[in-house]
């Protein structure tokens, strides 16, 4: 009898070997799974670069998880080139006669997973935390009282919420910017904390001019690009480096090419290896250059280093380690301090249409490897395989969702420009939903079933705020659902 599972269940499952038995597809076809492939971060297939062998035939090519097989259709994958290189359809149920077929017209096979679990699935799934629902939410199921319709113009306005708390948090950051570039005047040290009563507390005042001032923008894009180069586990110290290694140095010296930036990024972060690591020839005479470019840098450099225990690798895939994104950062910055202002992109990406917009902006954050970092995920360790990009789609929609477009809001505020403000926001409200990650995953399972209802990005940052504010800290007498099925109001 198949079981019905969670999607975060059945990844966790499928990817570490929980089944057994002669595999079969829907349609009695032969299925070995040789390799499952690298979990994908970004859009697209779950799985990339799977292996496996169906009637014999080896193939290679990505892999799709589905709690039903439905969803095939229901996600629209049918009609998106992304899937076209699936080789392999797993689900935890069929719950659709049809074959799978991509957009190229290719037949895909599905495997029921859930017909060929192991004896030890249900203890793995306990032993990681991820029996029954996971991570419980206290109202799942009682949410099915309420209308979708009601949940998701809930998630919506949380989304909305959260939203605003991120403009609030640039503008903060703006004015700090500010301040540390206003004069500082020192005064004796006697004059404080004699008679508190005489103790005026400062209000801080900015005018126009200053808020306005691109130097200040340049710093404050450039940091929140940075932060969502970390992912969740780097996004502290790349914050720290980026206040630390300021723009405007590294853009002293971007004239000396791509060497000198990578420099300042990897001497800054303290991830330069010391010399005679015992490396192979290219990753000595890489790190080489970087020691000697960063060593003269390094002379005007004034400010404060990341200390190498402040990075996170442990549990984290390849290709978000954080070398890997400063390595991307590099080709960001490269690409575009050249040409103009940092923060005139995104002036520049509000001269056309919201599609312009997001496409110009894609065009900045997807960054192709090259160079040293084609092949490595660290120095002096090839990887196995050719890194294809150092940051995909997905992660460019995130830095989008989470950095360009409240930051666009509040420039369009800051300078009077009413459509760039509006424009930030709709664009927003109206995004597609991004990948999922383990919160909105555990969210859908509470109040969808696990069903994939949430129709938008504000939608999908709602299903965060309203975890990461409510369901954690279990202050469900002030959720809006919480309080609509205790008859405390209406959602």
């Amino acid at each position: 009898m198949p079981r019905r599972l969670s999607e975060i269940q059945l990844r966790e499952l499928f990817r570490n070997g929980k089944f057994e038995g002669e595999l079969r597809a829907a349609s009695g076809k032969r299925v070995e799974i040789l390799r499952t492939g690298e979990v994908n971060p970004d859009s697209g297939p779950d799985f990339k670069q799977g292996l496996v062998r169906i009637n014999g035939i080896l193939m290679r090519g990505d892999i799709e998880l589905h709690r039903s097989s439905s969803d095939w259709y229901a996600h629209n994958h049918h009609t998106d080139r992304n899937y076209n290189s699936v080789i392999l359809h797993v689900v935890a149920l069929c719950d659709d006669t049809r074959s799978c077929f991509t957009e190229a017209g290719r037949r895909i096979e599905t495997l029921e997973l859930g017909r060929y679990l192991s004896g030890d699935a249900d203890d793995f799934l306990e032993r990681i935390g991820l029996k029954g629902e996971t991570p419980p939410l206290r109202c799942s199921g009682d949410t099915r009282k309420l209308s979708v319709e009601a949940k998701v113009r809930y998630l919506t306005d949380l989304g909305q919420e959260r939203f605003t708390h991120k403009v609030l948090r640039f503008e903060e950051r703006l004015q700090d910017i500010v301040d540390e570039n206003r004069p500082v005047v020192f005064e004796a040290k006697e004059n404080y904390f004699r008679d508190l009563s005489k103790v005026l507390i400062e209000h801080r005042k900015y005018d126009e001019r200053e808020l306005q001032s691109e130097k200040y923008w340049d710093q404050l894009v450039y940091e929140g690009i940075m932060e969502g180069l970390g992912y969740s586990k780097n996004s502290v110290p790349f914050g720290k480096l980026a206040r630390n290694l300021t723009l405007e140095f590294i853009r002293r010296y971007s004239e000396m090419g791509e060497t000198a930036i990578e420099a300042a990024l990897f001497g800054a972060a303290n991830l330069i290896p010391k010399a005679g690591a015992g490396f192979d020839s290219e990753s000595a005479d890489y790190s080489g250059r970087l020691n000697e470019t960063w060593e003269w840098m390094r002379k005007s450099y004034k400010r404060g280093y990341v200390d190498l225990s402040e990075w996170f690798f442990f549990k984290l895939r390849p290709q978000n380690f954080p070398t890997v994104r400063l390595a991307a950062a590099a080709q960001i910055l490269k690409n575009h301090l050249a040409d103009k202002p940092f923060a005139n992109l995104i002036s520049d990406a509000c001269s056309g249409s919201d599609k312009t917009f997001l496409d110009s902006w894609r065009k900045i954050l997807v960054i192709s490897s090259s160079g040293y970092w084609k092949n490595h995920f660290v120095f002096g360790t090839p990887a196995e395989t050719d890194v294809r990009t150092l940051v995909g789609v997905g992660r460019a929609e995130e830095i989008i969702i989470n950095t360009i477009l409240p930051a666009t809001h509040l420039r369009g505020r800051i300078f009077h420009d009413e459509p760039m403000m509006r424009r930030g926001l709709r664009i927003f409200i109206e995004h597609p939903p991004i990948s999922d990650n383990m919160i909105t995953l555990a969210v859908k399972e509470a109040l969808f079933d696990g069903d994939n209802i949430i129709p938008t990005a504000a939608a999908q940052q709602g299903a965060i705020h309203l975890y990461r504010t409510l369901c954690v800290e279990k202050k469900c007498e002030r959720c809006r659902i919480w309080k609509t099925l205790h008859g405390k109001n209406a959602a």
